[in-house]
């Protein structure tokens, strides 16, 4: 195989993707997306009116039930979760963390008034979501398109800034023979992400709050891995300054447990974006059912997009110098693996493993997955301490090899 075709042999399993889809995706007839949604909305603002009217602190965990099944049979169940995720993740996650605060609150017996207060603010947010959904029910081809195409650009380029600098930093470090465990976890990640995609559609419709738990976990271990493989880059970053390093220490750096680590975060960063992005188009489908031609066209310019970018990135990276290449690569994977931290503890709170604190005035930052609740920010600082160790452990290692060869060079 050519090098060349190597270069881009990760999307063709992309394609693969989107054609076993086509074969498994159940695009039942259904209402019009706006009369339907319209009537799912309204069906739990009734609902949710009720339990609020009826609810009693101390009896606090029936209605609890009652707001669990509000979210999973009627917002999750509908397929509006994955509808609204498909247009807006930000607007989805709002939403969840509603659903998610609302359930907590009812669930530990708060006052009436207060929890009247956080109903409010769901069913605000609820009519967003239905906004959203109302200003792109259009089925003109050229909306469709850009659906398409912003589904996959928007999951793909997340995913493949990962795989490019793994892939540019084997390169770079004279191990391009080795790249082959990128690409194998890249394919498997992409056959994973079909068969998860295919079981939710239909072996595993109604897994409800487990399915948020195997989300939760997935990101967890993503996070896990990711760190480890940033302090393990970062570590290499000062010793790559000379060549001698390169040509000897490398090859006993990049052990099997090492590629291992590497192969498994490109697995992780595809996987967790592809069974999603499967199930999104799944959606995009049953709304846009008339338009195929515009689910596909937006899908293959999406595609291109990807190759382009992948190509420049390439280039891009080796041209930064060595030192300034391995501290980004090493920075992107921690930031990346911060955000699953909060992503992560906020699926298992959906799952209701994990309890919610809400902090008062503080601010949501999605792409950081910064959510304002002590038990996500508690994990993520819990996750920044030892990062600030291991950080300043490497950091006097770094002194010490500098200044040795200075005292030695004294000496003689």
């Amino acid at each position: 195989m050519t090098r060349k075709i190597k270069n881009y042999f990760f999307l063709l399993p992309m394609l693969l993707c989107i054609s076993l889809l086509s074969l498994t995706v159940h695009a039942k007839d259904k209402a019009d997306q706006p009369t339907r949604y319209q009537a799912v909305v309204e069906n739990m603002q009734k609902l949710g009116d009720e339990l609020v009217a009826q609810y009693q602190p101390k009896e606090g965990l029936s209605t609890m039930e009652g707001f669990t099944a509000l979210y999973f049979d009627h917002y999750e169940g509908s397929g509006m979760e994955l509808s609204v995720a498909a247009l807006s993740p930000t607007i989805n996650i709002k939403t969840e963390a509603f659903f998610t605060r609302l359930i907590n609150a009812s669930s530990n017996g708060i006052r009436p008034d207060q929890l009247q207060i956080t109903w409010a603010a769901l069913k605000s947010q609820l009519t967003t979501d239905l906004a959203l959904l109302n200003s792109h029910a259009s089925q003109h081809f050229s909306q469709v398109f850009i659906k398409s195409f912003t589904i996959l650009f928007r999951e793909g380029v997340e995913a493949l800034i990962i795989v490019t600098a793994l892939l540019a930093y084997l390169r770079r470090s004279e191990h391009a023979h080795k790249t082959n465990i990128i690409y194998y976890g890249v394919g498997l990640a992409l056959l994973a992400s079909v068969v998860t995609a295919v079981a939710f559609i239909t072996l595993f419709k109604n897994l409800g709050a487990n399915r948020e738990a195997i989300e939760g976990i997935t990101m967890l271990t993503a996070s896990a891995v990711m760190f480890y493989v940033s302090f393990w880059l970062l570590s290499k970053r000062d010793a790559l300054k000379w060549q001698g390093f390169i040509k000897n220490k490398m090859t006993q750096a990049l052990t099997s447990s090492s590629m291992f680590a590497l192969g498994l975060t490109a697995f992780l960063a595809v996987y967790r974006e592809g069974a999603e992005t499967i199930l999104f188009y799944q959606a995009l489908l049953i709304d846009s059912k008339d338009q195929l031609i515009g689910v596909v066209a937006g899908f293959g310019a999406a595609c291109l997009a990807l190759t382009v970018i992948y190509g420049a990135m390439q280039r891009a990276s080796v041209k930064i110098p060595y030192r300034l290449f391995f501290t980004l690569t090493a920075l992107l994977l921690y930031v990346m693996s911060f955000s699953f931290v909060g992503g992560a503890i906020l699926d298992l709170q959906e799952a209701g493993w994990i309890n919610i604190t809400p902090i008062p005035h503080f601010p949501q930052i999605e792409w950081l997955g910064l959510f304002p609740a002590w038990q996500n920010v508690g994990a993520q600082l819990l996750f920044v301490v030892p990062s600030v160790v291991i950080l300043g452990v490497w950091y006097i290692r770094q002194c010490r090899q500098r200044h040795t060869p200075a005292l030695a060079q004294q000496e003689t």
